[in-house]
């Protein structure tokens, strides 16, 4: 039995080292997260520029960031592709960091506080980024790369919701992948992978960030567009803009009102961080003209659009919130040359709207 026992101490050490490498490779992303998003969020992290934004998973790249910082950022900003320029610059030397995602729902718009909230980095200062749709229920509104367990678990853990779609998880299960040998083949295979530069993310030299021809993302989260988008003739971003009018509004179809059940976790959530004495900002991005007038011009349809708005100010008034922006581009003075496309404004035209966070 001795001698039996010998032998397999003998192996100890290589079943130690294929569990090390099966850890810190993580193909799967069970410890670090996956592995381009973790290479990107490093950089971040050093403070650097990064290119490959077109194969990031924002989602992953979030919650990464968020079990990785040192320190909670004092301003967190939500919300969709719409405001994933609102930058550093914004936040008066406070730190920042912007958790919006592309196509973001209403599962993202909660997620993206949670992702700090579970890991103790709760900000001081809270920048919602509202579009109108994260308060239709509408099964075409959400969007198949959000984390609807994640929400679940947002619901039961910081809410005090009730939800019959969350288990918690045993912390830990995901060990037992250290004990499998095809998930030791499988942190070989992407290690080697990896060692391609190819399939790395780039450092974007400071100076070749705002003439990159793709996107970037930046250290605080934010994203600077490439400069073929940027730079466009205005009658192109116009075209786009009517092309997007004519046809069904972004996630604004079958929408006959605000939800009950969202709005009422949306001022439950409101009450929750103000007892924690984090400060709110609501900001409603605008739409190019064409989009309002298109909204306009079919009440009957899209009449939710500005019912949104409606709700978000009485809501801001309610709760002593300060309201930024609005869906409406007369409303806060802008002209079509302040748009990039239907969807998206300038960032020289955020600054015109959302003012320093102080």
């Amino acid at each position: 039995m001795l001698k039996l026992i010998g032998r397999l101490l003998l192996f100890l050490p290589i079943f130690l080292g294929m569990m090390f490498v099966s850890y810190r490779v993580d193909p799967s992303g069970l410890f670090w997260g996956a592995g381009f998003e973790r290479m990107v969020c490093d950089y971040m992290l050093q403070g650097q520029y990064v290119d490959g934004y077109q194969q990031l998973d924002g989602r992953e790249l979030n919650e990464i960031y968020a079990r990785e910082c040192e320190k909670a950022p004092q301003i967190l900003v939500n919300g969709s592709s719409r405001t994933l320029q609102i930058d550093s610059s914004f936040a008066d030397g406070k730190t920042l960091y912007n958790a919006a995602n592309v196509g973001a729902d209403v599962y993202d718009f909660f997620n993206s506080y949670y992702i700090f909230a579970k890991e103790s980095k709760e900000p001081e200062i809270f920048v919602m980024g509202i579009d109108p749709w994260i308060f239709n229920d509408g099964k075409e509104n959400i969007d198949e790369r959000s984390n609807k367990e994640m929400f679940n678990e947002f619901l039961v853990e910081i809410m005090d919701y009730e939800s019959t779609e969350y288990t918690p998880e045993n912390p830990m299960e995901k060990y037992k992948a250290l004990l499998d040998p095809s998930y030791f083949q499988a942190s070989v295979d992407t290690y080697f992978r990896n060692q391609n530069t190819e399939n790395q993310p780039e450092i974007v030299p400071m100076e070749e960030v705002y003439n990159n021809k793709d996107i970037v993302k930046s250290p605080d989260g934010s994203i600077v567009y490439d400069l073929n988008f940027r730079t466009r003739p205005q009658e192109t971003a116009d075209g786009d803009a009517l092309t997007a009018s004519v046809n069904d509004l972004l996630r604004m179809t079958d929408y006959d009102q605000l939800d009950p059940y969202y709005t009422q976790l949306f001022e439950d959530f409101i009450e929750y961080l103000q007892q924690k004495d984090i400060k709110i900002i609501f900001f409603l991005p605008s739409f190019h003209h064409y989009i309002y007038w298109a909204a306009q011009a079919d009440m009957g349809k899209y009449h939710c659009l500005f019912k949104v708005e409606d709700y978000i100010k009485s809501t801001g008034d309610k709760y002593g919130i300060p309201v930024y922006g609005s869906y409406d581009p007369d409303a806060v003075g802008l002209t079509n040359k302040d748009f990039m496309d239907g969807y998206h404004m300038r960032y020289e035209s955020l600054k015109k709207v959302l003012p320093t966070i102080e």
